[in-house]
């Protein structure tokens, strides 16, 4: 075995390489992340535009701010009472035509990072337990966002998310080197595809 592969000493060139592929997998994650927002987006006009028991449309749909619950506690002792009361309201749309009410629709902002983290703890779950992830379509999807990467590139992200991650024992270059290929490989090495062979 290479010894700069066995202890991970690399050229400034291939960390530029590996740099630039860790730039690609988050471009991928932001793309990811653009079309979850804008699929959110669009289930929110969908959801809050039309009464789903009348079906009104949307100039019939007025927004209010609704009390949900309250919740309040009272204690004491011998020196005096002390109270606590907290009311909680939340904006619901209301129909005008048949009176009803449901609540808004909540988007949720998903960033790059986020779509990264999944991604990882999807590739630790496939290489963990293979059998079982690659019935689970939507884990090989999300890892497609490393393919032609490097396992070095990888395990840099891992680095850079480590606080984040608790699933992250299967993703070490000695482990990622199985499935995808090192920057210490020579060009002539076999390419890897870890979702083809998984699908097999």
């Amino acid at each position: 075995m290479n010894l700069l592969k066995l202890i991970n000493i690399r050229t400034p060139k291939q960390i530029d390489a590996l740099v630039e592929e860790t730039e690609l997998i988050k471009q991928r994650c932001d793309k990811i992340a653009s079309q979850e927002f804008k699929e959110q987006k669009e289930n929110q006009r969908t959801h809050d535009s039309r009464c789903p028991l009348c079906r009104a449309e949307k100039n019939e749909i007025v927004d209010k701010i609704k009390q949900v619950e309250g919740e309040g506690n009272v204690s004491g002792n011998l020196f005096g009472v002390m109270g606590r009361m907290k009311i909680e309201t939340k904006p619901v749309n209301h129909c005008n035509v048949c009176g009803h009410e449901w609540f808004k629709f909540k988007t949720k902002y998903i960033s790059k990072r986020d779509i990264l983290r999944v991604a990882l703890k999807y590739l630790n779950d496939l290489i963990d337990n293979p059998e079982h992830n690659k019935r689970l379509s939507w884990k090989l999807e999300a890892i497609e966002v490393f393919d032609g990467c490097h396992a070095e590139a990888i395990t840099m992200l891992v680095k850079e998310e480590r606080l984040y991650m608790r699933y992250n024992k299967k993703l070490r270059n000695s482990v990622l080197r199985k499935y995808y290929p090192s920057i210490f490989d020579g060009e002539n090495k076999k390419e890897f595809n870890f979702i083809n062979d998984l699908k097999k």
